[in-house]
């Protein structure tokens, strides 16, 4: 199994219903290809968890790269793993802003920084640990 996580930035902040819509569209096209993972929003800023089968995870990676509704693109993480952090969703969703319970410290940075490309991508894994503790 193939993982890929990234950072970046939306060129203006998504409606609500534009939301709604680039989940739906996701969703359907992960599900297609049994790829998984999870987005977290925070403002306009993107941390998104990728993982499946290499190709898939790569080639949908690929068209996230070309999207001109974002830039700043930063791939974080790359790496092969024996299990899913999100077997059961074809693409999660979770924002910052919603979150009833942080437990840990790297998410509440995460979740107060103006700077989010000064995350390592060990603070980047633990912020995706913590949703797969709390889904």
């Amino acid at each position: 199994m193939y993982r890929i996580m990234y950072l970046s930035r939306a060129v203006v902040r998504f409606s609500d219903d534009e939301l709604e819509e680039l989940l739906l569209k996701a969703r359907q096209n992960n599900s297609k290809r049994n790829v998984t993972g999870l987005l977290i929003l925070k403002g306009r800023s993107f941390l998104q968890c990728l993982e499946g089968n290499k190709e898939d995870v790569l080639e949908i990676f690929e068209k996230i790269k070309n999207d001109d509704r974002h830039d700043s693109l930063i791939e974080v993480i790359e790496e092969e793993d024996s299990k899913r952090y999100f077997p059961n969703w074809y693409m999660g969703y979770k924002t910052i802003n919603e979150l009833d319970e942080v437990r840990t410290k790297k998410l509440i940075d995460f979740s107060e920084s103006k700077n989010i490309n000064a995350f390592s991508n060990d603070d980047i894994s633990e912020i995706f640990k913590e949703f797969i503790e709390v889904k």
